[in-house]
């Protein structure tokens, strides 16, 4: 391995404070497509040194988000080193491999030192982490990664896995299988399905692997954590890689509590953090869409929740939460009664909620399921249309564009947004006051200026009412938007803006 890379990729390191210690932050690849942060925090007492990778395949992201959290959490002793988008090239086209890489160097996790040290590393990114690994001399590294298939259920007849998702990869032996063992059970406690259980696999990490490279040749204790993609939300992933590296820190003294839970860190530093629901009844499409255009702004961090997540200790964390795109009435069903009291009393002490098409029905005073966090009644209901039969009145066909036009108090908030625009609308709520006494009436921030009929008794129900609202609930501020500016293209910044202004605390 050529030693040249110490000093070209990476930098001294810079002191950013955080909650009662100081973490340090320097950068590999400084100034290339493959630039990423490495955070250094020491704790000032004696107790292990720990390293954790996440992003080392760009279409793994769980692992990278995971890493980036867990980097805040609150250590006792020791000290902690976190590489969350080791490929943030990769990372950022959704591709495995190092895009721009020659063929023979494009799997990062290809290119370490096999059976001899002096093998060497391939290409410029794998030999700046080997040389990170070098200079902090970690006790312990874990390599947060995912499989496509679960390799509990997906056994060939060969007996040999096609996938090793939701599993975790050590050199099996009696001073560490009490530990993965501990891990392997937070890990399973997030997984109803047997099917979807995590398994243990001792034979090891691959050769020219980092995590074996690490073990064979510098005597480092290190194992690979593997969640599964196929047919799991991205927040159930990243919470299992949470809760597996809780049971380890915990084990090795770094932390005194579980802090699976925790998602931020202590001190904001004027950074808004986002919760942004991740479970059935919201599109994978549309939470997408959100993530990508909130997470362009770089003073807003975006944590997707889980179900289990809405809670009023996880909610806490944030300045607002987010409810996109689906079915409001699904996102009720999967919360639970208990989960959307904890989001009104969420609300009610000030934080922000943002719902927009599915998440604005569902925070709306209409139905039996709704969160009744702004006033307004939607226009809903079936129909009997002659010829065709009993439809109901919400459906307005498949996504169209249509008209709409900013009120004053519009303007003002998304100034960088012309004044009357065309947005992507799909069947978002028609609304009008609904007058409970209980609740103070909404501002208009945007008005519908055309409409989308699918059967008679829907024309003129749609033209001339709002399409963006924003109320007041206790101290917290909602914001409910019908249409998609997420998804159309200029109108995106519309959610940023939004976010900001209903975020606790915000002026």
């Amino acid at each position: 391995m050529n030693t040249r890379y110490l000093c070209l990729f990476v930098l001294p390191l810079c002191g950013i404070l955080t909650a009662g210690e100081a973490e340090r932050r320097g950068f590999i690849g400084k100034g290339t497509d493959w630039e990423t942060p490495v955070y250094f925090r020491d704790t000032g007492k004696p107790g292990p040194t720990v390293m954790i990778v996440g992003g080392v395949h760009g279409n793994e992201p769980a692992g990278a988000r995971a890493a980036n959290q867990i980097r805040h959490w609150p250590l006792v002793k020791g000290k902690l080193i976190a590489i969350p988008r080791a490929n943030v090239a990769g990372l950022g086209e959704n591709t495995r491999y190092l895009p721009g890489a020659p063929k023979e160097q494009r799997d990062l996790n290809r290119n370490f030192p096999g059976e001899r040290l002096s093998d060497g590393t391939r290409g410029k990114l794998a030999g700046a982490l080997w040389m990170q690994i070098l200079k902090y001399k970690p006790d312990w590294l874990f390599d947060l990664h995912e499989g496509f298939q679960f390799n509990l259920s997906h056994q060939p007849k060969d007996g040999k896995a096609k996938s090793v998702g939701s599993s975790i990869i050590y050199f099996k032996g009696k001073e560490m299988d009490p530990l993965v063992r501990r891990m392997q059970a937070a890990a399973n406690a997030t997984a109803s399905d047997p099917d979807r259980k995590f398994a243990l696999i001792g034979r090891g990490p691959k050769q020219t692997g980092m995590v074996n490279a690490a073990i064979r040749h510098l005597k480092i204790k290190g194992m690979i954590l593997e969640t599964t993609y196929q047919y799991q939300r991205l927040a159930v992933r990243t919470r299992q890689h949470r809760a597996m590296m809780s049971v380890a820190l915990r084990e090795l003294g770094l932390i005194d509590r579980d802090c699976a839970d925790v998602m931020t860190p202590g001190n904001r530093k004027g950074h808004l953090f986002i919760g942004l629901y991740d479970g059935s009844g919201s599109s994978e499409g549309g939470i997408n869409n959100v993530a990508k255009v909130l997470e362009r702004d770089s003073g807003i961090t975006v944590a997707r929740i889980d179900p289990r997540d809405v809670r009023s200790e996880v909610m806490s964390q944030f300045d607002a939460m987010v409810f996109s795109g689906g079915s409001g009435s699904k996102q009720a069903a999967t919360i639970g009664k208990e989960a959307a009291k904890a989001v009104r009393a969420y609300v009610k002490d000030g934080g922000g909620y943002l719902g927009i098409c599915a998440g604005a029905f569902l925070c709306s005073a209409q139905y039996s399921w709704s969160l009744d966090l702004v006033d307004t009644h939607v226009f809903t209901g079936s129909r009997e249309i002659e010829g065709v039969g009993r439809k109901s009145m919400w459906y307005r066909g498949k996504t169209s564009k249509q008209k709409m036009q900013l009120t004053e108090a519009g303007k003002k908030l998304f100034a960088d947004i012309p004044e009357r625009v065309e947005v992507s609308y799909h069947n978002g709520p028609i609304v009008s006051p609904k007058n409970l006494p209980e609740l103070p009436g909404y501002n208009v921030l945007a008005h519908f200026r055309s409409e989308q009929v699918l059967y008679p008794p829907q024309k003129g129900t749609m033209i001339d009412t709002p399409a963006i609202v924003e109320g007041q609930f206790g101290d917290g501020r909602v914001i409910a938007i019908s249409p998609h500016p997420e998804a159309t293209k200029g109108l995106e910044t519309i959610i940023a803006s939004a976010v900001k202004a209903i975020a606790r605390d915000s002026d």
